[in-house]
């Protein structure tokens, strides 16, 4: 049973050694944010493929290729699996403790119906409220799961993710929070091309 209709979190979607593997070919390239071009604004690391994503103007900037080589395994897993249209962008996030995001729903006019998430080396709890309702729900994701947004999930709620090192669910599982590097594919529907600043 769905907590939210059109949300789902598959676990184990990698092995702890593709986990690894993934995790190390993002520290071998060049991460921004935190003053390093581009999204410099940014607060935490991050690396883009297949599209670049402006958080400043809100826009798809610039087409970068194909995603690359070393997510080609999760690629044809999420295909098997039926998870989503082929994604063309892929977000890489780090989450060193104490980092965590706003509420927001991922842009309905440039991203297309599905997001997915996955989470390395460390579990973590997203938060989800109804945007009508106000209504939050937590939900846990574990390390190395695969969470998937469609439907109410992707365009009734916003997500978020605390800043709190340790986070406590109603059962009362505890989650410490360590470093976190999450994988989010998307589909870019609306690509505008660049844009002057």
């Amino acid at each position: 049973m769905q907590i939210i209709p059109g949300l789902t979190v598959v676990e184990d979607f990698v092995s702890p050694e593709e986990e690894t593997h993934l995790v190390q070919c993002c520290d071998e390239r060049q991460w921004s944010g935190l003053g390093i071009s581009p999204n410099p604004e940014l607060k935490r690391r991050t690396q883009q493929y297949g599209h670049l994503f402006s958080y400043q103007y809100r826009k798809v900037l610039q087409e970068l290729g194909p995603l690359p080589d070393f997510v080609t395994p999760v690629l044809d897993r999420i295909a098997d699996q039926n998870l989503s249209p082929p994604p063309n962008h892929l977000l890489v996030n780090e989450y060193e403790p104490g980092q965590g995001i706003m509420p927001h729903t991922d842009a309905p006019s440039i991203f297309g119906p599905a997001i997915l998430s996955l989470s390395l080396l460390s579990a973590c709890v997203m938060t989800f409220t109804n945007v009508e309702t106000g209504r939050t729900i937590d939900v846990l994701l574990p390390r190395r799961s695969m969470l998937v947004m469609t439907e109410e999930a992707r365009y009734n709620y916003k997500h978020s993710i605390s800043k709190d090192l340790i986070e406590t669910l109603s059962d009362g599982t505890t989650i410490e929070r360590s470093r976190r590097v999450s994988f989010t594919f998307r589909q870019i529907i609306l690509f505008t091309g660049e844009c002057s600043k």
